[in-house]
Formats: C-alpha cells, structure tokens, sequence
C-alpha cells in the first residue's frame, strides 16, 4: 500500500521544530475579560501519543473504531489526532444530552461498533452525560462493551512506537452526515482524501499567516477539517476557540471575538451572521469594526444577499470579505469556495422556476426577479459537473440540474454495504471517471457554482419545479409572525395525485385559521396553488437532526402513519372531521407599559397573538434573540435591566411588571430560597472511627481552592509551617493531567510571587472538580484519597456577586458536602472550613458585638447570595461536627492584597476602590472597609489549625484596623488621584451610564440599584462603625506565634495602587 505524508508526519515535525508555538487558545469570556487557554505544538504532540498510548492499552488495533464525544476542548483535538496517530478510525459526535442526541449516538454505535468511548471525565460530569437508561435499552450490546478512554485522565508517554505509518487508502474517520433528507451515514474519510482536501483548502485562502477565529462545532466538518486540522499544516497559524455554549449564551462574544483578537478569519452559518444584524444597534456595531478580517467563511444552509449587504454595513467590511462556500461530507469538507470574490446573480423568477437561469437585462419588479449568492468555484482539482440527474448528460452554463463530483478528495463510499454507495459510481456522458451523485441542485455561471437546493426536497406542483426554500421566503415576507418559527413542507400520494402540505410548529392558543388564511393567500398569489393540509403540531415536534435542521421526509413518515402530533388540520377542519378552538386574547389597553412591552417582543418574535403569561422561550425565543429582547426594551423605557428579573418571568406580563417597578425605583423580586430548608446532611456523612493523629503531627494535607488567589498563600503558609519530613500536600485542581495541574498550581503561585522552586516536591495535584459527586474521582481514587489524607482545608467556593444562590449551590455547598463526605470517609479527618465575615451580613447584627461562638440563627436579609452559601455550609459543618468530626471554621474579613501589592480584582473591596477613581467620585455614606490582608489570613488559618485547642470552635480573621471611607479617600488623593463625594443616588445615575471598560464595577451595577443615601443597600455590607467582629479566640491562639494582622495604612494601600496601575486597571 502507497505510504503518504500525513498530518501526524506533518504534527510531528511541527512539534520538533517550533515545540512552543502556540496553535490553538481556548477562551472563556469571565467577568468582563478574556480568559485563555494556549496548546502548543509540544503538548498537542504529547497529549496525542497519550491517547494513542491509552487506545493501544485498552485493546484497540489499526481499523477498529471509536467514537468521541466533542465536548469543545483541547482534550477532543487530543483524541481526534490520537486515533489519527494510531490508525484507530474515530467520529466525533454530539454528547447524548436530549432524545435527538440519543438517537444520534445509538445508530452510530450499531452503524460502526465502535471499541472505544473518549470523552473528557469532568465535562461529561458537567453536562450530565448518561450511558444508562434508553442507550442501555437499545444498544445494550455496543455500549457496554465500549472502553473508556478520558482526556483528562492519561498516562504520560512520549514514545513513538504507537504512531502507526499512514497508507493511502487507509480510513481515517468517518464523518456521519446530518441526515436532513436520510438517515446518518458514515463518509468513508481516507488519508489520501483528507490530505488533498487540505491542500485544496490552503489554495483557497492563507492559512499560513491567517488567525482564525471559531465557534463551530468539532463534530461538524468545517469544524473538524478547517479549524483543527488546517492550523497543523501551516508555519504560522493560530485558531482562537469560543466554545459554542458560550456563543449560543451572548452571540456578540463572537464579534468581540473577532475584533479583540485582530482575526482575520472565521467561519459560521447564514443564521449567525442575520442574528448579529438583528441583536447589535448601530452604535454597537460601530464600537467593533472588522476590517482586518479578510474572509468570512458563510456556508452549510442558505445565503442571503440581504444579510451580506446588511452584515457588511454595520460592521464596515467590503462584501469581497464574505467568503461563501459549499461544502460536504462526501468530499471531506470544502468543495467551492468564493475567496475575495463575492458575486451574485439576478434572475428571471419565472425561467427560474422551469430550471433555467436568464439573467435579468433590465430592470424589473421586485417579486419577478431572484437574487442568488455564488458559492464559489471548484476547488483545486475537483471536477464539477452539471448534470441531468436521470439521463447523466452535462448541462450548460444557466441550467439548473444535479451536481456531480469527481477528485481525489472525494470519499471512496459510506460505512457498511449501503446501496447509496451506488452513487460514489456514476458515470456522465463523455467522461471516463467515476462521479459522486450529491443530491444537490445547482447552475454554473463563469466558473462560480450557485446552489438552488436539493432533489429530494423540491416538489412539482402543476408541471413547475418550486423549491422548499423559496416557499418558506415567501411566506416569512407575507406571514411575518411566522419568521422566527419552525416550518417545513413535503408531499404525499394518495394513488391519484400528489398532495402538497406545510406543517407549522405553534402553541395551542394560535388563532388557526387565521394562519391557514394567510399562508394559503401569499401562497396561491404567487405559485398558483393552495396547500392541500396545513398542520400545526407542537412546538420541536419537527423531527431535527443533530445540528438542528428539520427532516421533512420522516415528518411525512410520521403523518402518513398518523403518529404525527396535531394541534390543527385545516383539511380535517373543512371536512368536519376534527374540533379546532380559536383562541383570541384579550389585552388591557389602559395599561402602556404592557403595550410598549408587548410591540418588542412582537417585534422581536415576528408573533401577532399570543398568551401574555407565556414565556419568552414559550412564544419561540432562543438566546439569539433574547439580546435583541432586552436591548430594544432597554432603548424603548431609557433603562439598565438586570438579566436575572427578566429570567425570573419573561412574560409580556412579567417583563412589563419588572420594568415597571424599574421605573419606580422599586426593587425586582427574587426567588426566595429557605436556607434552612437546606441545612441537611445526608445520615452516612458520619466518621466511623476514632482519631490516631494529633493535629500538630499530621503530614498528608488535602487543600480545595489552591489555584486561587488565597489557595496560593495557603500553600505557603501550609509548606512553611509545617515540618518538612514527610510533609505531603495535595491539592485538588481542575486540569487536563496531574502535569498540567501542578503547572497550574506553580504558574499561580508565580503570580502571586510566592512560589519557590523548593514547593515542587511535597505538592501532588488531585484532578477533579469540586462541584461534581467525589470530586469526579473513581471510586479506587476516592478510598486512596480517603486511607491516605489525615487533615482537609476547604478554602475552594465560587466567589460570585451577580450570580443566585441556586447557581453558587452547586460548588459552595455541594462543595462542602463532598469534602465532609471524604473527611468521615476511612479514617477521620481535622476538617477546616474556610468561610466569611459575611453570614454576618443580616441585619440583625448591625450595631452589635459579634463573637466567634455566636450561634448563626437569622438566615434572613443577606445581601449577597455568596453569603447564603457561606452561612448554609457552616450549618452543614456543624451538623458534622455534632456527628463526631473536628471541625474548625474561619472567617475572614474581606480578603484583600498581600504585603507585596498584588491584588485580583475579583472582589467587592478591588472594584470599589478601582471603580471610584475611574468615576472620580463616590458616595457619601459612612462606610468602613475591612480590608485583611490575604498573607495574613492564610498565615493564620495554618497557624491555629495546628494547635489541639482549635478542634471545634470558630474564629473570626478580620483586621482590627477597618479602613472608614474618608482614610481611603485620603489615600488614593495622596497619590494622585482626584475623587470628590457626591449623593448616593448621584453616583449610582453615573455608575448605570458607564460601560463595562469605562468603571470596573459596571458588572455588579444590578447590585446597587435599591441602594439610597440613608441605606446603600449591597453597601451595607461594608458597614463596620457600628459592628464590631470579636476576634478573642483568635488572638489568643496567634499570641507569641509572631503573626498578626497588619494595618492597611497608606504604604500598603498604595502599594494596591502602585499593583492597579501596573495593570492597567487605573
């Protein structure tokens, strides 16, 4: 078999010659910053022989399959080049999170019998991945005998022998197709096709020297082909990641994306490039000039000129910079493809219609004419044909007919003996070479290939072609509320004719024939024809395939077999044969905040009647549109809205009252959590023996939280005091290898400037995530973390000030939970808690001495909902402690920079502080800050968790010393920097007219907005003139230990100063 220069030979040069050239960064866009994840060509090298190592292992040989799920991370491109590495043929689908996904994973399996499962173990945790239940049921034979294979959890290997060489006609992968007309079916990827679609897709563009940025899913094959395998191939090049949860959550990020990172190229579909017209105003879009980027790869469903020119204009790009393509499985990816040649064509609807394409000479109406995007020209050594698709005789210029494919990048068939291979072997009249048959219909005009749709789909309706997607245009022009709904079209046959129908989703409380009027009037005025059944069935009753589109000829299967879910038939309607209710709302025409909210979101949702009480995602909103939602009432009312009261009832009814009480100055309402209710710990959550060691002679120390900011002092403080011999410290830190999470730990602790290279030794990184049940660990992890630790620190939380209590639930207190369940696991274990100043934070306490020992028995009137769960998992420790386990718990004051400067502006106190000198002002109110040093607070945590008198009790870590507002002031004058008092309600008018980039605490705004001048609301937080926080009990245990809590005077308050303006941050 002919050998071929492969990507692995291409990766492993790479690697060798440019080892730290970065070639992907995934981000993560987090509290109004980037945050990024660089893989070099060192360790995508490595991290892949990894895989092939852990394949090889578990059985697997060259030509056995296996599937992996695209969880969007560095670990999917380590498992696809992997199995690359070793001939292992793989496929990256979707994880089976909803029933369409299922169905996807289980005909896969039975398709391919795939060996071996590869996923990564704390994602799949995340997102809920199941292998039980209905996969058990309908593929119990394939998905139990699957090997598991997890990125985030592989052995360290480096040698070469696992990379097996690379034929031509060995298969690579196979890419299941999205089914939109059939069911999946695997494309047969070969080297030797990959490689050639690679080298065509480099003489399209210049990926050399290009940036890339994407938010396209791995298991698509754009994804795959041009985002993870192209960057391989050249000198230079980088792709920059957002995930596409991420994209789908807030779309603008891949705008800013663009713009931040100065890319010059990306990829996406015709709807993402229509949803930034709609969710950007101008003035937005004016903020985010894209001119540097030189193609913007359109492609995988229909291309509107409208867009284009719409795109182009508010983002200020010449529309030679829309770069429309079409694309494949069956021929690896990129088959046409318009680089810096943007065209259309206008042309006679009528001719259009018999498949001809005249190109229109003058001008004429706007509904006779058709405008159509270009794809492109073939790709380098493709050939590209027009045909009849029944007689196989080429077509001409301007005549529409099949497309058919032939190169060496076109695939050698699908998996199995499917008779659809039949069409990887036709022949066209006056050509000696086999062709592929893509179903698509289509016209060359000068070289550029123009699509028009597919067979499949195109119905023929009194002797005329009309094609599914020039219905559904028609009708989104003449039946607006229907734009943003799901609606397709397929035809029967009763024995005599063929009968046309259009199946709607909808809500029962759709006025029906009100719809069916419409439809049939736009649709007879234009093609001549009424349907023959309009059917309306619930909303994502439309059968989809994985990456969404409808599959209309399995809704014909289904409504032939009358297992079709009906809302509404109109035939059924006229023949009597079924009850329909009209359904007509009535609205309040008094009230002019409802009706104001009522035109956005008509506008928006293109709906004309409908349920006030229903859901913005009910009435078929998606996150898409949901920006649109809040910045059009935001334009309309001249407001700041807070996301979370428009998610607690995003009704008409329910927005409007939220505005309403916006207007007021009223404050929004919030689901109420009883936290008692939450104070319960599962009965097995007990220690079973009794103590052997003392607390000063323990040596094997687990700490949560190390790759924070106080995890970082902790570690110090931990590996200076105590004892060398012995002493081992294991940290428990999220990371793709126990390498990477020691490089995590070490580059933080750089950070911080306190690490020493003495360190490395006694740490051992633990990979697992603290949210997730035994921390994601297996179970033979889990007993040897519980037989072999004798003391925890639980310092890891999710510090958040935004985000609701049921959301920081997840980590703070389920957190707490595992790290209690794994210190009563084996032998018990001294638990410390690290908790906060803030379950305080009631207004109970205001005005009072507060002791270490006080008993937390007011859950009511916490400003934060941090707070809430601080004082819910101090309820649990007790409830352990009274089971038997020591306990200590801590709470610091607000944690603040160490003795060197160096600070995060993570925090309420940092963003204050920067907040007001960018604003130049700030509130008159009698407030004090108390600001404990970080250093400090870990020095002392260390220090009194040693001593035997700690077991049990509770201590208060804040300084002595709180900084009052005007010594603050003082301060950041004496340095430079102008701040004058202004009114409370003066400063927050400012503070809502600011931008994310203008005041760092823009993004906890919603967290002043009930505040006044005689009560600051979330400020109240930092009120200490009247509170007084004991600190006896822990005085007295770091009396004569040299350790005390430094007064942050004008020398380390402007050593914070010196840190902000270092980073740019004043």
């Amino acid at each position: 078999m002919k050998k071929i220069t492969s990507l692995i030979d291409i990766l492993s040069a790479r690697a060798e010659k440019s080892p730290e050239r970065v070639i992907y960064r995934f981000l993560e866009y987090k509290n109004g910053k980037w945050e990024m994840q660089n893989i070099t060509m060192r360790s995508l090298y490595h991290k892949s022989l990894e895989i092939a190592y852990a394949l090889r292992k578990k059985g697997l040989r060259p030509g056995d399959r296996a599937v992996i799920f695209s969880m969007q991370d560095y670990g999917t491109t380590y498992a696809i080049l992997g199995c690359m590495m070793a001939g292992v043929t793989f496929t990256v689908i979707p994880p089976p999170l909803d029933e369409g996904k299922i169905a996807r994973f289980i005909s896969v399996l039975k398709s391919c019998q795939p060996k071996a499962l590869i996923s990564n173990y704390a994602l799949e945790q995340e997102s809920g991945v199941s292998l039980t239940g209905r996969l058990i049921r309908e593929a119990f034979t394939s998905v139990i005998r699957l090997k598991r294979i997890y990125t985030d959890r592989l052995t360290p290997y480096k040698r070469k022998d696992v990379i097996v060489d690379a034929t031509e006609n060995r298969l690579v992968y196979l890419q299941y197709t999205s089914g939109s007309t059939s069911a999946p079916r695997g494309v047969r990827v070969t080297w030797k096709a990959l490689m050639k679609n690679l080298e065509q897709c480099q003489a399209c563009y210049d990926f050399n020297h290009g940036t890339l940025g994407t938010w396209v899913p791995f298991f698509h094959n754009l994804g795959l082909v041009v985002t993870i395998c192209m960057p391989i191939c050249t000198t230079d090049a980088c792709a920059y990641f957002l995930s596409t949860m991420q994209f789908l959550e807030n779309p603008k990020l891949w705008i800013k994306m663009l713009h931040d990172f100065n890319l010059t190229l990306t990829v996406g579909p015709g709807s993402a490039f229509d949803a930034c017209t709609r969710i950007f105003t101008p003035e937005e879009a004016a903020k985010y000039p894209l001119t540097q980027v030189t193609h913007f790869m359109n492609g995988s469903e229909f291309i509107s000129a409208k867009t284009v020119e719409k795109f182009s204009r508010m983002f200020r790009l010449s529309p030679n910079a829309m770069a429309p393509g079409y694309g494949l499985a069956e021929n690896v990816c990129l088959a046409t493809f318009a680089s810096q040649d943007y065209r259309t064509l206008k042309l006679d609807y009528e001719a259009y219609q018999k498949n001809c394409a005249v190109l229109v000479t003058e001008e004429k109406e706007g509904e006779q004419v058709k405008e159509i995007v270009s794809v492109g020209a073939p790709v380098k050594d493709l050939n590209l044909v027009i045909a009849n698709p029944k007689t196989k005789k080429p077509y001409p210029d301007l005549h529409i007919g099949e497309i058919f494919i032939s190169g060496d990048s076109v695939a050698n068939g699908y998996w199995g003996n499917l008779k659809e291979n039949a069409n990887f072997r036709v022949r066209l009249e006056g050509y000696d070479r086999n062709f592929y048959k893509t179903g698509d219909l289509g016209f060359l005009y000068e070289g550029h290939l123009y699509i028009t749709g597919r067979i499949k789909e195109m119905l023929i309706i009194n002797g005329h072609n009309i094609f599914p997607s020039d219905l559904q245009a028609l009708i989104i022009q003449k039946v607006p509320a229907l734009a943003t709904t799901a609606f397709g079209f397929f035809s029967t046959n009763d024995g005599d004719k063929e009968h046309v129908i259009a199946v709607v989703e909808s809500t029962p409380e759709e006025d029906f024939q009100k719809r069916v009027g419409q439809i049939n009037a736009a649709v007879s005025e234009r093609f001549g024809f009424s349907f023959y059944d309009i059917i309306f069935v619930p909303r994502s009753a439309i059968p989809r395939t994985d990456n969404g589109k409808l599959q209309m000829l399995k809704a014909r299967d289904l409504y032939q077999q009358g297992k079709l879910q009906l809302l509404h038939s109109s035939h059924a309607y006229r023949t009597g044969s079924a009850e329909t209710t009209i359904i007509d709302k009535s609205i309040d025409k008094a009230d002019e905040i409802l009706l104001q909210v009522k035109s956005v979101f008509e506008k928006v949702l293109n709906i004309e009647q409908y349920n006030l009480t229903d859901s913005f995602l009910e009435l078929g909103g998606d996150s898409l549109m949901g920006f649109e939602l809040v910045s059009k009432i935001e334009e309309r009312f001249h407001v700041k809205l807070d996301l979370r009261e428009v998610l607690l009832d995003s009704s008409v009814s329910g927005v409007a009252n939220y505005v309403r009480r916006v207007l007021t100055g009223g404050k929004g309402t919030s689901k109420a959590v009883n936290l008692e209710q939450e104070c319960h710990l599962d009965p097995t959550i007990s220690p079973s023996g009794a103590y052997e060691t003392a607390p000063q002679d323990c040596r094997n120390i687990l700490l949560t939280g190390a790759t924070g900011f106080l995890g970082a002092q902790l570690i110090r403080a931990i590996l200076t005091q105590y004892p060398k011999e012995g002493l081992h410290l294991y940290c428990l830190v999220r990371a793709d290898s126990e390498e990477a999470g020691l490089e995590r730990l070490i580059k933080n602790m750089e950070h911080y400037e306190c690490w020493k290279e003495e360190y490395r030794g006694f740490l051992h990184p633990v990979i697992g995530d603290l949210s997730t049940e035994k921390f994601g660990l297996s179970d033979e992890q889990w007993q040897e973390l519980a037989q072999t630790i004798q003391v925890i620190y639980h310092n890891g939380a999710l510090l958040n000030f935004i985000f609701p209590y049921e959301f920081l639930k997840e980590t703070n207190v389920h957190g707490t939970v595992e790290t209690l369940r794994l210190a009563c696991a084996g032998q018990p274990k001294y638990y410390h808690y690290v908790s906060s100043y803030s379950v305080y934070d009631t207004p109970n306490n205001k005005g009072k001495r507060v002791y270490e020992n006080d008993p937390l028995n007011t859950a009511r009137g916490f400003s934060l909902a941090y707070s809430e769960t601080k004082w819910v998992s101090e309820k649990l420790v007790g409830i352990a402690q009274k089971r038997g386990l020591h306990t200590v718990i801590y709470r610091p004051g607000d944690i603040t920079g160490a003795s060197n400067g160096i600070w995060e502006m993570d925090d309420m106190v940092s963003r204050m502080i920067v907040g007001t000198i960018q604003m130049q002002a700030i509130p008159r109110t009698s407030y004090c800050m108390h600001m404990t040093p970080v250093d400090f607070v870990a020095d002392a945590i260390c220090c009194i968790s040693r001593k035997p008198e700690a077991m049990d009790q509770t201590f208060n870590l804040v300084n002595p010393a709180p900084v009052p507002v005007k010594k603050a002031v003082s301060y950041i004058r004496a340095h430079g920097y102008p701040v004058r008092y202004i009114s409370f309600g003066a400063w927050k008018s400012k503070l809502k007219q600011a931008t994310a980039s203008e005041n760092a605490l823009t993004l906890l705004a919603c967290l002043f907005e009930s505040g006044t001048d005689a009560n600051p609301g979330v400020l109240r937080h930092f009120i200490g003139k009247d509170t007084i926080y004991d600190c006896t009990k822990a005085n007295v245990l770091l009396n004569q230990s040299g350790i005390s809590c430094p007064p942050v005077d004008e020398k380390l308050f402007g050593a914070y100063l010196n840190y902000f303006k270092k980073n740019g941050w004043i």
